[in-house]
């Protein structure tokens, strides 16, 4: 559709056409990174129609004519500690001015987000879900590094990348703690990290462990104390080796459980950590661009894995271009009539 993407107007129509009524952007999203973020400039302009683009975090990609896919990143404004100082630092500051010019998103949640502030956030006066989105401890700060740049700074400056690993997590930090000291509750809390692709991490589990697992389990303790005990984090590809780190230190739902290459399930992970780990995702939405008896086979199969409970199926990321749209109608049908939807 012309105009979407995660969270607009267009986006929470499409949900409401197809049956839903909740996505991970039914959440008030204090502005945990970068402010003021960098301006968007064109650096450099080639004949082909392509360009070199500053983003809004610092990174500078290769944008080409019709592209859809996630641009090609080639320059870094965070290199050393000198543009540490200089550009992101006074930028990982904490000030009220985060939480009070938070986005709500989707629906219901921004329009009473608009009129009442704070006062609509208390379960007692909202008829939505509405989760408290606390950022991310790491995978933002390997998108300002860049995954190469983010390894060889721990080899060669561990007390610079522990720095920005701490200022950052104490900003999301502060930003949570505001928030729940206002009195509002949430049904939920997620992160978001991006930090695995198909074959694991990228970054070492043990490096992960030690930097960033402290800093997870001082904001789920915080989350706890408040309340919360539903804390998820959204993190792509191949997770296994991380989810011992999260979920020891208080984050248990994972997201999106992606099938992949490696059909990833909840099925083995609930077999290591018990009913406490819980999942949203693991559904095989290659089967949008096969047949009816394709979706019943693949429904057939996450029934098995629904019965395990704390379990919620979905497609994980976007739906291909290749997908019918009476495929995902039907498929959305046949999850209502399986599940009680």
């Amino acid at each position: 559709a012309v105009g979407w993407s995660d969270s607009t107007p267009i986006d929470f129509a499409i949900g409401q056409k197809l049956g839903f009524d909740f996505n991970w952007y039914s959440a008030f999203h204090p502005i945990t990174d970068l402010w003021p973020c960098f301006e968007p400039k064109v650096i450099a302009q080639f004949p082909d129609g392509s360009s070199h683009q500053m983003q809004y975090d610092g990174v500078i990609v290769l944008q080409r004519p019709g592209a859809g896919s996630i641009p090609s990143e080639v320059g870094h404004t965070l290199k050393d500690r000198k543009s540490w100082q200089e550009h992101y630092l006074p930028r990982l500051q904490f000030h009220t001015d985060r939480i009070e010019k938070a986005l709500v998103n989707t629906g219901d949640a921004m329009i009473a987000w608009e009129k009442g502030g704070f006062d609509f956030l208390h379960s007692g006066k909202r008829s939505f879900h509405c989760g408290l989105m606390c950022g991310s401890l790491f995978g933002q700060i390997r998108n300002w590094l860049g995954v190469e740049n983010s390894i060889y700074l721990y080899m060669d400056d561990p007390g610079l990348f522990q720095e920005i690993i701490d200022t950052s997590a104490n900003l999301r930090y502060a930003c949570v703690q505001y928030v729940l000291n206002k009195g509002v509750t949430f049904d939920f809390a997620h992160f978001w990290e991006d930090i695995c692709f198909k074959n694991g991490p990228l970054i070492d589990p043990e490096v992960f462990a030690r930097f960033v697992g402290p800093h997870y389990k001082r904001i789920t303790e915080l989350l706890n104390a408040h309340g919360i005990d539903i804390v998820s984090v959204d993190c792509d590809g191949l997770i296994d080796a991380l989810i011992p780190v999260w979920f020891e230190n208080g984050v248990n739902t994972m997201f999106p459980i992606e099938v992949g290459t490696w059909n990833a399930s909840i099925q083995p992970w609930r077999q290591r950590y018990g009913r406490q780990l819980r999942g949203v995702g693991g559904m095989n939405k290659v089967v949008f661009a096969q047949d009816y008896a394709a979706i019943d086979a693949e429904v057939e199969r996450l029934k098995s894995l629904v019965e395990l409970g704390g379990y919620i199926p979905c497609p994980d990321h976007r739906i291909a271009p290749d997908a019918k749209w009476e495929n995902v109608q039907y498929y959305c049908e046949k999850m209502k009539k399986a599940f009680g939807g």
